[in-house]
């Protein structure tokens, strides 16, 4: 099952806080809303039928049944922008270790 990396996790968890979701709402791994190849992230209340759920570092996720096998063997991980940039930090998949 998909997973997270512990700074992805503590990225998520603080994103969460700081705009006021409620500390029990899950993160929700899903195809891409506009029907394009691709995943969206949101926080939801509850799971959707079918989702696949878990808890790693702390943050509690769901992953959608269309995207669950694709994402099988990978994780949410960090890429942090090189020391010149001024691009943001980005959330990216990776195969897990």
């Amino acid at each position: 099952m998909l997973t997270l990396s512990q700074p992805a996790a503590t990225i998520l968890t603080d994103v969460k806080s700081q705009q006021g979701i409620p500390d029990d709402a899950l993160l929700r791994v899903a195809g891409a809303a506009d029907g394009e190849q691709g995943i969206s992230l949101g926080f939801v209340d509850t799971p959707m039928e079918g989702d696949h759920t878990a808890t790693v570092h702390g943050l509690a996720y769901c992953v959608a049944p269309e995207v669950a096998d694709a994402l099988d063997a990978a994780k949410i991980d960090v890429q942090e922008p090189s020391v010149d940039s001024a691009e943001p930090t980005h959330l990216v998949i990776v195969p897990a270790d």
